[in-house]
């Protein structure tokens, strides 16, 4: 069975086809361009929704060194048993 969205598409696409009056072309045209304005705003708005402060961070994080430092310590306060 083929999915009912694709049956709705083919019906409308079929009705577009046979329609002949340019008012009514028109105004299909001003809905798509109506959603096609509302995605474009949604997705510019969720770009923005939370600022990216990587560099900032980035900027904080730890040197090679530091790392290397804690890795050490750490390796040295593991509970190593003897053979």
């Amino acid at each position: 069975m083929e999915n009912p969205i694709h049956e709705a598409k083919k019906e409308l696409i079929q009705w577009i086809k046979d329609m002949g009056e340019l008012e009514d072309i028109a105004e299909l045209l001003e809905i798509k361009n109506k959603k096609t304005a509302v995605d474009k705003v949604a997705e510019s708005q969720a770009e923005y929704a939370v600022k990216d402060d990587f560099d900032e961070r980035f900027a904080r994080g730890m040197t090679g060194e530091e790392l290397m430092k804690k890795v050490y310590t750490h390796i040295d306060l593991l509970p190593w048993k003897e053979k």
